[in-house]
């Protein structure tokens, strides 16, 4: 049997979960990138900070080691704020490849659903070519080729016993198939005096000739 459906169905769920990755990821860079626009503000301040209190420098002792204490506190801010800044780049850069990666992995699974269509409509097609119009729960007869009459077997293949002959013309009720085997597609049939039994489709026509 096939498994079409399954398989559309998993590839639409994991593309409903690539999708949430992705917008998850989408926000975490946001909430980064805002991150670092305030650290790089912080930064111009302190480097402000430093500036100023250099140009604000003067000569009696206690005022320098004054401005040196407040010196080192700024530039150890700056340095703390600076790492900081390239921890948030190296975490955004992260996020990204991964968001990239996801990205590329919906778009296969995309592919792959549309690849699914494709084979549930070949399939389709294949079958409905193969079985001539036949299909379960309809009447068919036995073709009318040179008299030669249809065996009915006990089971699908020619392995399989046969039971009787079915003359042309003999009118079947479509129970079940097809089966495809030994290069034939058979299916179970009832006679209208009830009988029942596999035959290939191939020696079938769906209205009496």
């Amino acid at each position: 049997m096939f498994n079409f459906g399954k398989d559309k169905e998993k590839a639409k769920e994991e593309q409903e979960k690539l999708g949430k990755t992705i917008a998850n990821l989408s926000d975490q860079v946001g909430s980064l990138q805002q991150q670092l626009q305030q650290r790089n503000k912080q930064i111009e301040q302190l480097m402000a900070q430093l500036t100023q209190a250099q140009s604000q420098a003067s000569d009696s002792k206690e005022a320098q080691q004054a401005q040196e204490l407040a010196s080192k506190a700024t530039q150890d801010a700056l340095r703390d704020a600076q790492s900081q800044m390239r921890d948030l780049e190296i975490q955004i850069g992260d996020l990204a490849k991964a968001k990239q990666e996801a990205e590329e992995a919906a778009e296969a699974a995309k592919a792959a659903a549309e690849a699914d269509d494709d084979a549930v409509t070949n399939a389709v097609t294949s079958i409905s070519g193969s079985t001539g119009g036949l299909s379960i729960g309809s009447a068919a007869w036995v073709r009318n080729v040179g008299g030669k009459t249809l065996r009915r077997r006990n089971a699908p293949g020619l392995d399989s016993n046969v039971l009787d002959g079915l003359v042309p013309g003999t009118q079947l009720a479509l129970l079940e198939g097809p089966i495809a085997k030994d290069n034939y597609h058979w299916w179970r049939v009832r006679v209208a005096d009830g009988r029942e039994g596999w035959v290939a489709g191939e020696e079938l026509v769906t209205s009496p000739e």
